[in-house]
Formats: C-alpha cells, sequence, structure tokens
C-alpha cells in the first residue's frame, strides 16, 4: 500500500488512546459506503483502496500496519488504526467480531498474546494468527478486521465456544475460527473435526449446521492438502466458497486451519436462504445481503486475469465488480505487490470506483504456479 508508506508519520499522530469521541450513524441499510478517517481523509480512496466499507452493518477494514520498538507497541498501534476505522464508521472496539493477523515464521504464538493483551478481554472477536509475510518485508505484522455496527434491538453481539472453535454471532452472520482436536493426526480427520465443530457452533448460534456455511479460508500447512479439505466438505455436504493458501499455524502440528462465515436464519434452527452459484471461475455463495466468492487464481501478476474471474462469478450472480467491500490477496512473491497495485488501481479505482478495503500477503495457493489469489466479498444491491 504505497500511499499507507507515506501516511505512517501521520497514523502516529493520529492514532492514540484517548477518550472514545461520539460516533457517527451509518445506516445499517447501506450496500456500500466508504468511510474515512483523519489519516485516511475523503478523496484518498480514488488514488489508493477505501480504508474502510460498510456494508449492510459489517465494516470491512484495510489491513493495518506499523513499525515500532517493540512487539507489544507495534500491536498497541495496529489496533489503535482499527479503532480509528471502527469509530468512523460507527462502531466500537467491543464490536469487533473478527481479525486475521499475519505474523513472522515461528512467532503466531507470541503475536496472539500481544493482540489477545490488547483486544477487550470480554468481547474479543474471532481472531485467527498464522505466520506469512505481510505485503511489505519490513512490516512483521499486519491486522485486518470485520466489525458490526450496533443494532437496535439485537443486544450485545453473541460470542460462542466449543472444542476447537470459536465464534462470534451479529447481524446474521457467525464469524469463525476452527481446528482439529487431533492435530497430528492428518488433514483430512483435522478437517473432519474443524467442520464438525463448526457446525455444532452454528446449531448453537440458533442455526441448521453446516447448510449456511457461506466462506471458508483453509489455512494449510501444505498447499497439497487442500483436496482433504474438499473431501471433509463433500462428506459434511457444505458448499462455501473457498480459499486454500500455504502458511505457517500457531501448532507445529497441526495441518489444517479453517476461518469461515456462516449465515444465521431469522428464526432459530431453520435453515439460512444460501444461493450458490458455479462458473468456470469457481464458486459464488450467498446471503440475502452479501455474495462470497471463491478464490480466484491469477497468473499475471498484476492480478487483472484473476479480477476478470471474479467479474464472471459476480455477474452470473446478479452483481458486478461494482459491489465489492472487500479484497484480501495472497500474491506468491512480495516483490511482486506493486504490480497488484497498478492492477487492482486500473480495475477499481479507474473502472468500478468506489475500490474496496482490500488486505495483500505473501502465500502460495493450491496453484502453485500462480502468482496471486484474490479472495473477494461483494453486497447485493437492494431489490
Amino acid at each position: 500500500r504505497s500511499l499507507a508508506v507515506a501516511l505512517l508519520s501521520a497514523w502516529a499522530h493520529s492514532s492514540a488512546a484517548g477518550p472514545a469521541p461520539a460516533l457517527p450513524t451509518i445506516s445499517g441499510d447501506v450496500a456500500k459506503q466508504v468511510v474515512n478517517t483523519p489519516w485516511w481523509p475523503p478523496g484518498t480512496e480514488k488514488q489508493a483502496e477505501s480504508v474502510g466499507i460498510v456494508s449492510y452493518g459489517f465494516v470491512f477494514m484495510t489491513g493495518m500496519m506499523e513499525v515500532n520498538d517493540t512487539e507489544e507497541a507495534t500491536t498497541r498501534q495496529e489496533l489503535y488504526d482499527v479503532r480509528d476505522i471502527a469509530q468512523a464508521a460507527g462502531a466500537r472496539m467491543e464490536d469487533l467480531v473478527d481479525c486475521l493477523v499475519n505474523a513472522p515464521a515461528g512467532a503466531a504464538a507470541s503475536v496472539r498474546k500481544s493482540f489477545e493483551a490488547h483486544l477487550p478481554l470480554a468481547a474479543r472477536p474471532t481472531l485467527t494468527v498464522v505466520e506469512m509475510p505481510g505485503e511489505y518485508t519490513w512490516a512483521p505484522t499486519s491486522v485486518t478486521c470485520v466489525a458490526a455496527q450496533p443494532a437496535a434491538g439485537e443486544g450485545r453481539l453473541r460470542r460462542l465456544s466449543r472444542a476447537g472453535a470459536y465464534g462470534v454471532a451479529a447481524r446474521g452472520l457467525l464469524h469463525v475460527r476452527a481446528a482439529g482436536r487431533s492435530p497430528g493426526a492428518g488433514a483430512r480427520q483435522e478437517a473432519d473435526e474443524a467442520l464438525a465443530a463448526i457446525g455444532g457452533l452454528v446449531q448453537d448460534a440458533g442455526g441448521a449446521g453446516l447448510s449456511g456455511l457461506l466462506d471458508c479460508t483453509a489455512f494449510l500447512r501444505r498447499a497439497s492438502d487442500a483436496s482433504a479439505v474438499r473431501a471433509a466438505l463433500a462428506a459434511s455436504r457444505a458448499v462455501p466458497a473457498l480459499t486454500a493458501v500455504q502458511v505457517g499455524l500457531e501448532d507445529a502440528r497441526q495441518s489444517v486451519l479453517l476461518r469461515c462465515v456462516a449465515a444465521l436464519p431469522e428464526e432459530p434452527g431453520k435453515g439460512p436462504a444460501v444461493h450458490v452459484v458455479r462458473t468456470d471461475a469457481g464458486l459464488a455463495v450467498a446471503s440475502d445481503r452479501f455474495i462470497y466468492a471463491s478464490g480466484q487464481l491469477g497468473n499475471a501478476t498484476n492480478g487483472t486475469d484473476a479480477f476478470k474471474g471474479l467479474e464472471r462469478l459476480l455477474k452470473a450472480s446478479g452483481a458486478t465488480l461494482d459491489d465489492v467491500v472487500n479484497c484480501q490477496f495472497f500474491v506468491k512473491e512480495t516483490g511482486k505487490v506493486f504490480d497488484l497495485f497498478a492492477g487492482f488501481k486500473r480495475v477499481f479505482n479507474d473502472g468500478h470506483p468506489p475500490p474496496p478495503s482490500r488486505t495483500e500477503f505473501t502465500a502460495v495457493s493450491e496453484c502453485a504456479g500462480c502468482a496471486v489469489v484474490a479472495k473477494c466479498v461483494a453486497a447485493r444491491r437492494p431489490r
């Protein structure tokens, strides 16, 4: 994020502890609205990504990175940035539902401990920490989060856990992280156990199990284990949009970690309305408000072929690139990230503004020869 480099000093001055300001009101019915902060003012999204997008009551944030003298200071500053985006969108840190953090090799446990120390103790989001580089070699960590605006009559977010899984339910979605209870038993068994835990957690939240699964990222110790995850999904009859990448995991014995989103029904126990579209570009899974696309593989380092696949998927689902609210990119080579920035600007800033929020990581996908995999979510326009 080249513009972010220029703004690092501004972040350090603007993002500091202090009394919580009065929160703005942004309608939970809006499909796509850009969020701005003092250090990412209106108009910045014309040349870079949107630092935050509000869509149907959820706040999709761009990844934040900082560099300080200590891991603790870096974590604190990154979460100040997250706080600024959340507050600009009418949410607080207690409203975070999901965060993904990248950590250096061998440091996931330490990084998790640091983030947990700075997140609200009684209101923690689903926190996934995996070992992979971010978009710049000089930034050891980055964090991207989703928050849910407080909803009238909904009360506090529901936080649920069972063996191997933790999730946060808000505004009809459950964000969950799950791992098998038998690390070292092999990718298939671990995936089976993780999916069983997710299904149980969905039921605990009032859903009907895995039928409402919308999206999953499979973080794998070996990319070749993607086939085992797909076999486990087929056996469970779950059909989420899937993205699979190779990373380092906190538990060295572990092969699979799942980070997923499920739709919850309006009435407990009933299956939610989920629509699956298959095309040559992969799978799109839609709820009543969002469309989750399976990871789009690209050979071009600027990602334009991945964006074309995404466009086909969205068109088949009744949406366009205009509707994309967030993307996470996994690039094979960190040094090629500026190529991706150029492709993103051409497709989104120039062709389909306003652009989504975004985060870049460095990881190998299940397509070893591919330069990038794009994992995106779009909003369904009101009908």
